[in-house]
């Protein structure tokens, strides 16, 4: 010893980098009584791939499965599902089409079945096996031309003959929801329509065979467009006096097509929708069934004379075999139309997940970066740490040596700023040690949470000074143990006083600690209350959040630790349950008994 005397022991008096010691007789590493020295790899193997599982992430990353490649591949799938989705509908679009085709084919044979052109034989085949063919499974509504429901046939409809109010309803509902659908197809079973011509003077009125009024026009009638109720009347009343007076004019025109109306008082000419002349009667005319060339060039030029005095009016005559097939989606089509719906609810989920998995991912990517900076942390730490524990040894061996001869006692007070110093670097040490356990599985027993909570209120106690004035109180009930590790249990502790002195800053304040069992959740709480500046509400949910941080300085990583110490670690809880700006913060702290 008497060649250490002889050296500096302080590295700082000289620019020369001193030679660690080699051998641990001279200097051997202090480690405090109770502590762990800061965990280090037993083998390059260990250190590079701490499991199977990282090994073939490596090799995976080698491959090319980085986070912009898996970022890549989910926007695939997410296109590969659109792609799908389009697919799809393009073949329900294709198979919707070649149902409307069935049912147009439906209705032209119906409408062929109940005409005259149909022979006995060929009606009932067509009715044996399409029209009451159960394999046709749409659901058919039939209408006739004033809108009222004459037939149903089909699935999801009440039972043919049935025609109580309740059914009609139900058929009113569906009929709306299949024109909502489709365009019903209209199906005339005659071509051609009786029409008769009441008139008088320059007033006349057109009906079909049963009475039925398709149009008017007069002076002494009401508007062509008044279709109320009075103004009907007034033409049936019309239609009676005309007959009275004259005999009406029976025409036949084409079904389902507007003709015209051309005349005066005296004369009068029916044409077609494409202007072919149809009927006349009138004086100085040809007979009506002359229709030589002459005669039609007579009677055309007659009438385009009368088309400059007045305009020709247009009619449609109603017909009462004019019926409207109204139909719905078969229940195959129903089923195959919630197809997109259901994938479109897949691809929902899957990008829900996909999104989730990819913010993991990254949240991961930045754990492993924070978990390898913490432990190069601890390690680059240990080594000057026991060097400086090393020196410290040797500074207070020499006090021991010196205390006989220091008279004034100087050296007392020195050797008490060395135990102060030996306890800060125990803290040091302490450090390093919770560094070195991030990242791993750390080692939970059972353990007294009152006391791991007064070590860390003593220990900011002792040092108040350095934090600024602040008193902290604690209140604390009887607990049970629960399991804990205490390194890292302290650690957050810490976070949470300092979290709470900075708020405070280097004004007087108040921290309230509250030690408590619930005994019915079999929790045990500590509840962190200061009266310092408090927390914004749009940041109260992020304050949890790494790199999120409200002070100039700082890594936004204390609250970040603490959270993932008390719930990743100890299976507890923590959350703010009140801040208010300017009034203070108050943090809980749950955790589980067993």
């Amino acid at each position: 010893m008497e060649e250490q005397k002889d050296r500096d022991p302080s590295p700082v008096t000289t620019r020369r980098r001193r030679r660690r010691p080699s051998t641990s007789e001279e200097f051997p590493p202090l480690t405090v009584e109770g502590q762990k020295s800061p965990a280090r790899p037993d083998s390059k193997a260990e250190q590079d791939f701490p499991s199977g599982w990282r090994k073939w992430g490596h090799k995976i990353s080698y491959f090319g499965l980085s986070s912009a490649f898996r970022a890549y591949l989910f926007v695939g799938g997410v296109l590969a599902v659109l792609a799908f989705i389009l697919y799809n509908e393009s073949l329900i679009q294709e198979f919707e089409e070649e149902k409307k085709e069935q049912v147009g084919l439906y209705a032209a044979l119906y409408a062929f079945a109940v005409s005259k052109l149909a022979t006995t034989e060929q009606t009932g085949l067509i009715f044996r096996e399409v029209i009451v063919n159960p394999r046709i499974d749409f659901p058919i509504i039939f209408t006739n031309y004033k809108g009222e429901i004459t037939d149903w046939k089909g699935e999801g409809l009440p039972a043919v003959g049935d025609t109580s109010k309740v059914s009609m309803q139900v058929l009113r509902d569906l009929l709306e929801k299949m024109d909502g659908q489709h365009e019903p197809i209209p199906v005339e079973a005659f071509p051609d329509l009786l029409g008769l011509l009441y008139y008088e003077g320059a007033n006349f009125i057109i009906t079909n065979g049963s009475g039925d009024i398709a149009g008017w026009r007069g002076d002494d009638l009401p508007t062509a467009n008044d279709t109320t109720t009075a103004a009907l009347d007034r033409v049936r009343e019309a239609v009676v006096q005309m007959a009275s007076e004259n005999e009406p004019h029976e025409f036949s025109v084409a079904a389902g097509t507007f003709s015209y109306l051309h005349g005066d008082e005296k004369h009068f000419f029916i044409t077609d929708s494409s202007g072919k002349i149809v009927e006349w009667w009138g004086e100085d005319l040809p007979a009506k069934g002359n229709r030589s060339a002459g005669a039609l060039a007579q009677v055309k030029k007659r009438m385009l004379q009368l088309d400059r005095k007045s305009e020709p009016y247009p009619f449609k005559i109603p017909s009462e075999s004019l019926q409207y097939i109204h139909y719905g989606d078969s229940e195959l089509v129903s089923r195959i139309s919630w197809a997109n719906f259901i994938v479109g609810g897949v691809l929902l989920v899957f990008s829900l997940v996909g999104y989730i998995g990819f913010r993991n991912i990254r949240r991961s990517e930045q754990r492993s970066i924070w978990v390898g900076m913490a432990k190069e942390t601890a390690h680059q730490l240990g080594t000057p740490l026991s060097s400086l524990s090393g020196w410290l040894e040797l500074i207070r061996h020499e006090l021991v040596e010196a205390a006989a001869e220091d008279s004034c006692g100087r050296l007392q007070r020195v050797d008490q700023k060395v135990g102060e110093m030996q306890k800060d670097m125990q803290r040091l040490n302490q450090i390093a040690l919770r560094f070195s356990q991030i990242g791993s599985v750390p080692e939970v027993e059972m353990g007294d949470i009152e006391k791991v909570l007064g070590e860390t209120v003593n220990y900011f106690r002792s040092r108040g000074s350095q934090f600024g004035q602040c008193d902290i109180n604690m209140f604390s009930r009887a607990v049970p143990p629960v399991p804990l590790n205490a390194e890292l249990l302290s650690w957050a502790f810490e976070n949470l006083f300092k979290n709470g002195m900075d708020a405070i800053g280097r004004q007087a304040g108040v921290i309230n600690i509250r030690l408590d069992f619930l005994a019915e959740r079999k929790l045990v709480q500590i509840v962190f209350q200061d009266n310092g500046c408090g927390i914004e509400p749009e940041n109260v949910n992020r304050v949890f959040e790494p790199g999120f941080s409200t002070k100039k300085r700082g890594w936004g990583l204390g609250l970040a630790f603490v959270r993932r110490i008390i719930e990743e670690y100890h299976k507890g809880k923590i959350s703010i349950t009140h801040s208010v700006p300017g009034e203070g913060t108050t943090f809980e702290v749950l955790l589980p008994v067993a």
